[in-house]
C-alpha cells in the first residue's frame, strides 16, 4: 500500500482509536503533513496542529507546514503564535506568497490593518493575480472604512477571478455601502449570472434595484446593509492529501 494512502487509513482509524506513539514515531515529515492536513479537514485543529508542530521538528524549513499551521492556529484563536509562526514562514521563505498572504490574515485578526494591507501587498508584489489577496485587502479596507481603496481591491479581484460570484457579490455590497446603486446592481447581477443558487445576492439586488431606479440618493447617503466581506483562509495541499 502506498505509504500516503496508508497515511489516510491511519487518519481514519485515529479518529476511533488514537495512534500509538510507535507508529508515530516511524511517520516522516511529509507523512505528519498530510496528517495535519487530513485532521485539518476534519475540523481536529489541536490535533492538526501537533502533526504539523512533528513534521517541522523534522524539516525546519518545512514552508507547507508552516503557512498550515498558521492556519490552525488562526482557527483556535491563537493569533499571536500564529503570527510568530508566519513571520517564520517569510524568513524561510521570503518569495513565498501564501506566506506572505497567511501572515495578513493573521494581522486582520489582530485588528492591525496597516499591516495587514502591507502583508497582501507583498503577496500580490510576487504573485499580481492573487484573487484571494485582493479580496482580502479589499476585506480590510472595508473594516478601515475606505471604502475607495476597497472597492478598487475589491474590481482587481474579480478582474484576475471573473467566475468569482462571491467577490463580484462583495463588490456589490460595496457599491450599495456607498450608495452606488446602479454599479452595485451591476455586480449583483454578474454574481448571481456565475452561481444562480446565491439567494442572499437575489435578496440585495432586488432592494439595490428599488434604489437605483426609484431614488436618486447622493452617495454619501449609506443604506442600511450590515453585510461585510469576509477574508479566505487557503489552506496549502489539502486537497491533495494523497499526493
Amino acid at each position: 500500500m502506498n505509504r500516503s494512502l496508508l497515511v489516510v487509513t491511519i487518519l481514519a482509524l485515529f479518529i476511533l482509536v488514537p495512534i500509538s506513539s510507535a507508529e508515530t514515531d516511524e511517520m516522516t515529515a511529509d507523512e505528519h503533513y498530510l496528517m495535519g492536513n487530513a485532521l485539518s479537514s476534519f475540523g481536529q485543529y489541536e490535533n492538526a496542529t501537533k502533526e504539523y508542530r512533528l513534521a517541522l521538528d523534522m524539516r525546519p524549513d518545512f514552508s507547507d507546514a508552516l503557512n498550515n499551521l498558521g492556519i490552525v492556529l488562526n482557527r483556535q484563536g491563537k493569533y499571536e503564535e500564529a503570527l510568530e509562526v508566519a513571520d517564520n514562514g517569510i524568513r524561510v521563505s521570503p518569495n513565498d506568497a501564501d506566506a506572505w498572504y497567511n501572515r495578513g490574515i493573521t494581522l486582520g485578526k489582530l485588528s492591525r490593518y496597516e499591516e495587514e494591507v502591507d502583508s497582501y501587498r507583498q503577496a500580490l508584489a510576487i504573485r499580481p493575480n492573487f484573487s484571494s489577496a485582493w479580496e482580502n485587502m479589499g476585506a480590510s479596507y472595508f473594516d478601515q472604512g475606505k471604502y475607495t481603496e476597497a472597492i478598487s481591491a475589491y474590481k482587481n479581484a474579480t478582474s484576475n477571478d471573473p467566475t468569482n460570484a462571491i467577490g463580484w457579490y462583495y463588490l456589490g455590497t460595496i457599491y450599495e455601502k456607498v450608495g452606488q446603486y446602479n454599479e452595485a446592481v451591476t455586480s449583483f447581477e454578474k454574481a448571481i449570472e456565475i452561481d444562480p443558487n446565491l439567494t442572499v445576492v437575489q435578496t440585495r439586488l432586488e432592494s439595490v434595484r428599488k434604489n437605483a431606479t426609484t431614488t436618486n440618493f447622493s452617495q454619501d447617503v449609506v443604506p442600511q446593509n450590515n453585510t461585510k466581506p469576509k477574508e479566505k483562509e487557503l489552506l496549502s495541499g489539502i486537497l491533495n492529501i494523497l499526493k
